[in-house]
């Protein structure tokens, strides 16, 4: 930990804490997420050193060093300047249909190379969504991904396969894993994809719910109730048979989705299916017409620079808060006083 300098604090987790510091034999800037020390975080944190050491790709953060110092294990990484939220909610920064075509298509072309090496992240959300201050969008926060495991044609039963089924953050969570399925593969990601595009220009998540239950109710309501069509193996799911559902009917996806381009819309519907069999996968969603219409996607080195402490700039400042309720309303006492 003495090679580097600590700047500042850039965010916090459950288990630990991100940094901003600067190596000092070369003045690099880099990142450092420093995970206390825990049986569940040594397992996560192995899993994203092993996922990140897999990946190369521009789409994906970089993992520069790791180690352990103090009973805690250090991640170094790419210093990125700010996150997609960041972007989007800033008022000073334009965001038009183009340069959201390209977030998106930088947001699959990571995805297709996680999924072409076996990995799932199943925490893709915007907030896991960094803009590097060349405007490129990077995955990051590997911290809940796995490698897949592959079958053999002498076991190819894919109920060999358990996976957990507590991932994902609910608003992402792909109704399998909301009915506590532990058989699943990277059609996980692909629906928090599409939760993620149509937020991107919704400014608001696609599905809001506050608590598990809320979150089925929100997603039943609007893709309506699961059917032999929409979903012929909900039965499978563990926990689908504890709840009864009153029949509604689907949204229509162009009202669940207004005024946003017709070929998204088409896009977002074929990613946030029941049936996992048949959401599209990263490389087919890529080849979606929706990249190809106009207005074509911005070129990369054309895309809006966030610059070096835009994510700090974005920090609500702290209210002062005074001590002393008593304090803070001595003067309405006073007028009171006077005007009695």
């Amino acid at each position: 930990m003495e090679n580097y300098k600590i700047l500042e604090r850039i965010g916090e987790g459950t288990h630990g804490q991100v940094v901003q510091a600067m190596e000092r034999s070369t003045g690099k800037i880099v990142a450092i997420k420093c995970v206390r020390s825990s049986d569940k975080a040594s397992k996560n944190l192995l899993r994203e050193i092993e996922s990140l050491k897999a990946l190369d790709s521009d789409y994906v953060v970089k993992l520069l060093d790791h180690f352990c110092h103090s009973f805690s294990f250090y991640l170094v990484l790419e210093f990125v300047a700010s996150g997609l939220p960041e972007m989007l909610y800033d008022d000073d920064v334009w965001l038009d249909d183009s340069h959201l075509k390209t977030y998106a298509h930088m947001l699959l072309a990571g995805v297709v190379h996680m999924h072409s090496t076996n990995i799932v992240h199943r925490d893709l959300k915007p907030a896991n969504l960094l803009i590097s201050s060349e405007g490129v969008l990077k995955i990051a926060d590997f911290s809940l991904s796995r490698l897949l495991l592959t079958t053999t044609a002498a076991d190819d039963d894919q109920r060999s396969q358990c996976y957990t089924g507590q991932v994902a953050t609910r608003r992402y969570r792909a109704p399998e894993l909301l009915f506590g399925s532990v058989h699943y593969d990277q059609s996980i990601d692909m629906w928090s994809v599409g939760c993620i595009l149509a937020e991107m220009q919704m400014k608001t998540p696609l599905f809001a719910g506050d608590s598990d239950m809320e979150q089925i109710a929100i997603v039943v309501h609007n893709l309506g109730t699961p059917t032999d069509e929409t979903w012929p193996n909900r039965n499978e799911m563990p926990d689908y048979n504890k709840l009864n559902f009153t029949h509604c009917n689907p949204v229509p996806i162009n009202v669940l989705l207004p005024d946003i381009d017709e070929l998204l819309v088409n896009l977002v519907g074929k990613l946030i299916l029941y049936n996992a069999n048949k959401r599209l996968n990263a490389q087919e969603a890529l080849l979606h017409p929706y990249f190809f219409n106009k207005p074509l996607p911005c070129l990369e080195h054309l895309m809006p620079k966030p610059s070096k402490d835009h994510r700090q700039k974005l920090v609500p400042k702290p209210t002062k808060v005074i001590e002393s309720l008593e304090k803070n309303f001595s003067c309405l006492y006073q007028i009171l006083d006077e005007t009695l």
